[in-house]
């Protein structure tokens, strides 16, 4: 099943939020971080079962700049998946 733009929800939930998901037998979070000179949201992809606290396994981090382009090119990420 394709990640949509609308499952991700919008920009405002990640300023106080972060949102994990799943595709397939992959899971993922999404989650705003604050650098030095900006914000960006780190995308982190992981194999399950078990979720991002319990997993000691290796995990694949992306960073996107922190805007609605930034969501979409997540969208598009997970959807290469």
């Amino acid at each position: 099943m394709a990640v949509t733009r609308q499952m991700i929800f919008p920009l405002a939930f990640y300023k106080k939020s972060k949102f994990n998901g799943s595709k397939g037998a992959l899971n993922y979070r999404i989650e705003k971080v604050s650098g030095e000179d900006r914000d960006e949201f780190l995308l982190t992809i992981w194999k399950g079962p078990f979720c991002y606290e319990a997993t000691r396994e290796e995990k694949t981090t992306h960073r996107y700049p922190f805007s609605d382009e930034g969501l979409d090119a997540i969208v598009e990420k997970l959807n290469q998946l």
